[in-house]
């Protein structure tokens, strides 16, 4: 009895596929791919299994002739992005009851329809299976074939030569395309090419006398079957050995009740045929009803059919429980998935905590590192002698209170103005400049309590003559120190530094006017 399979699937580059290899491989032919920076020669003439292989053209087309190489490398070149599907196939099964010129009619007048329908070009291998499958366990009655369709429409020019257009074949558009085209789903295109080839075979062998195909399911068809197991080379081996195995047991039983359900199935659809032929013969002047399958139920006894019914229901119970095995192993390997997203998540986590710990950790050391660089730097900076112009301490006992509070502001500016060339040095880090800041603000504050000391310890002197002479001295250096620092230091300190400045310069003005009184000035 023949077998219904049609099934549709593409040729697509973003699987790495080719129409070219595709077509190669099918049609067992050597067809060399034109692509000047990929191509390559594709050679399967020494595959076995290949019965005939054809150019199907549409009927516009009839009047043209176009070879396979010259078609697929055409469809290569027609399709520009790296994702493109290249081609589309689809895969029947021919009935093993025809003979082999039939089943190359049939499947030849099934690729033309196609190709008519999307207005596409078919290449139509038919296959057989080798020595080699069959030994694996394939049917020596698997007569099939690969029919690949382009994915864009062809015309031909006044030349007579065919041509790829740059229009998609409507089995190619999106189902949002195909809406605005008032066309329906491709999961429906599907489904009414399924029904063509049932049409289209079931014509054929109606007219030969044999049983019809049937694109349904056999649930759809209300035939309760159970599927078989899949059996495996090792099992598949053994059974032929005469080794009994518990797959091939298990599929044994699944065969023997799904005989019984089968000629349960034909008995009551020839009880409903001969009810049906009864109620016609009775009502006259009735068109004679079309031509019913011709179905041989076998004899069916009430017991045979409780026999089917147990076998059934422990069919049943069975595919129920294997579906229950699945499902728990979806839910066991769904789980597992979402664990290891868990799992993958946390280690994540976990690393990026280790790294924003490590980070942290060398930030530190690298602070450390800056830190006691500025600390060894500051501390040369404070052994080294004072560099700037010293004339302005020449006069000045460098012993006295006076004298020592004016060194200390001379020392001061002189490590000041060393640490606002370190801060503008390239070399300088971030955290160092940030250390100068801090130290230069420090720095500042003593620049300013030493010039308030130095300007009262003027004012406490009793001698007119040092006083006059130490009161221009700081007078002189605090002139020459303010305008280097004034803008470097807080907001708070230039204030302070601008009071002392008033203070000093209100100082000298009131001794050399009372030094002018004195003279009779």
């Amino acid at each position: 009895m023949a077998i219904f399979m049609a099934s549709t699937k593409s040729v697509s580059r973003a699987r790495g596929q080719s129409a070219i290899a595709a077509a190669a491989y099918r049609a067992g032919d050597k067809l060399l791919d034109e692509d000047k920076d990929h191509g390559k020669l594709h050679d399967y003439e020494k595959r076995s299994g290949v019965l005939s292989a054809d150019i199907i053209l549409p009927p516009n087309l009839a009047d043209g002739e176009i070879g396979r190489a010259e078609l697929w490398n055409m469809a290569e070149r027609s399709e520009t992005r790296k994702n493109s599907r290249v081609a589309r196939e689809w895969l029947i099964a021919l009935p093993h009851e025809l003979s082999e010129q039939e089943r190359k009619d049939l499947a030849h007048d099934f690729a033309r329809t196609l190709a008519d329908r999307y207005q596409v070009i078919a290449d139509c291998a038919i296959h057989v299976p080798t020595d080699k499958e069959i030994e694996r366990g394939a049917s020596p009655l698997n007569f099939h074939a690969h029919i690949l369709l382009t994915t864009r429409t062809a015309t031909i020019d006044d030349d007579g030569k065919i041509y790829l257009t740059k229009n998609k074949a409507d089995s190619e558009i999106s189902d949002d395309d195909r809406r605005k085209k008032g066309l329906p789903r491709m999961s429906h295109e599907v489904k009414a090419v399924r029904e063509l080839w049932e049409h289209t075979a079931n014509k054929v062998l109606e007219a030969k006398g044999h049983h019809l195909i049937d694109s349904r399911s056999y649930k759809s068809q209300g035939i309760d079957l159970v599927p078989q197991i899949k059996m495996g080379k090792d099992a598949t081996h053994m059974e032929r050995k005469g080794i009994p195995t518990t797959k091939g047991q298990f599929n044994r039983e699944i065969l023997r009740s799904n005989e019984l359900v089968w000629n349960k199935h034909l008995d009551a659809n020839q009880k409903i045929n001969d009810k049906a032929d009864r109620t016609i013969a009775d009502v006259p002047f009735i068109v004679p009803a079309a031509p019913k399958p011709d179905f041989k139920p076998r004899k069916v006894t009430q017991e045979s059919i409780d026999s089917t019914n147990d076998a059934v229901n422990r069919l049943k119970a069975i595919r129920l429980n294997r579906e229950r095995v699945q499902q728990a192993e979806q839910e066991r390997l769904r789980q597992q998935q979402i664990d290891a997203i868990a799992q993958e998540k946390q280690e994540q986590a976990e690393q990026e905590k280790l790294e924003r710990q490590q980070r942290r950790e060398q930030i530190r050391e690298r602070i450390a590192t800056e830190t006691g660089l500025f600390k060894h730097y500051y501390k040369q900076l404070e052994q080294q002698p004072i560099s700037v112009d010293m004339s302005h301490l020449q006069k000045i006992d460098t012993n006295s209170e006076f004298g020592k509070h004016l060194a200390a502001i001379v020392a001061t500016d002189n490590i000041m103005q060393a640490l606002t060339r370190y801060q503008d040095d390239p070399s300088t880090t971030k955290h160092q400049r940030t250390l100068a800041e801090l130290q230069y603000e420090r720095l500042g504050n003593s620049l300013i309590s030493h010039s308030k000391s130095a300007l009262d310890n003027v004012k406490d002197s009793r001698q007119t003559v040092s006083q006059k002479t130490d009161t221009a001295a700081l007078k002189s250096l605090f002139d020459a120190i303010v305008p280097e620092h004034k803008q470097n230091l807080s907001q708070t300190q230039q204030e302070r530094l601008q009071s002392v400045s008033a203070a000093i310069n209100d100082h000298s003005y009131d001794i050399n006017r009372s030094r002018g009184i004195g003279l009779g000035f």
